[in-house]
């Protein structure tokens, strides 16, 4: 009868202490050298290795649309961005 009302007492618990946990997505930080998206024109961002004009507008329209970047991964959202190109300039780029 005891290890019931403990194991309810447990889950109860557990579950309160979970609720209370919060994830946040920090912005990849930028150090000397790296273009920040949030910040870049048009004429940085076709810098980039992989990116052309029509790139580069469609991060600009995304940006405008969307709002400010709060991780670089989110460049993958971007309609004809692939995994294999943004790889090439990841290391380039950062988001504050």
């Amino acid at each position: 009868m005891r290890a019931p009302i403990i194991v309810l007492i447990c889950a109860i618990l557990i579950a309160s202490c979970s609720s209370r946990i919060q994830y946040e997505i920090s912005p990849t930080a930028c150090t000397a050298g790296q273009l920040n998206i949030n910040n870049a024109t048009e004429t940085e961002l076709v810098r980039l290795p992989g990116v052309g004009g029509p790139t580069a507008k469609l991060i600009l329209d995304f940006r405008s649309a969307n709002g400010r970047f709060r991780r670089i991964e989110q460049l993958l959202l971007i309609r004809g961005m692939s995994e294999r190109r943004f790889l090439e300039f990841k290391p380039l780029v950062c988001a504050e």
